[in-house]
């Protein structure tokens, strides 16, 4: 668990780089504003059910820390709120998803 935070601190801080890189700003504005303040692990396990009609998940949320790094599984169940219909995220296997959505909120545009 140690060695697992440490290397999730170390993520977050190249993460926070990149981001004030693309955000145009100084390569440390956002650690220095101590946006890598805290860290939070949430563990949430969800066995495949064969009556998914019964079953219960997280409610619907946003994020509220700055950074989410999410390591998907094969299981379903990721979801994103998009046109104010929740979409099924199809999972990875072994990838990370970060999510800075709820803080720098996208619109995905139709092609013209």
């Amino acid at each position: 668990m140690f060695e697992h935070t440490n290397e999730v601190l170390k993520l977050g801080t190249t993460l926070f780089e990149i981001l004030s890189e693309a955000l145009e700003l100084k390569i440390n504005y956002l650690e220095d504003m101590k946006c890598g303040e805290g860290l939070a692990l949430l563990c949430q396990y969800y066995p495949l059910c064969p009556e998914t009609d019964l079953t219960l998940g997280t409610s619907p949320h946003a994020d509220s820390d700055f950074l989410t790094v999410l390591l998907n599984d094969q299981v379903t169940g990721l979801q994103v709120l998009y046109q104010n219909q929740w979409v099924d995220v199809a999972p990875v296997l072994g990838a990370l998803v970060v999510n800075i959505g709820d803080l720098l909120q996208a619109r995905i545009l139709p092609a013209s």
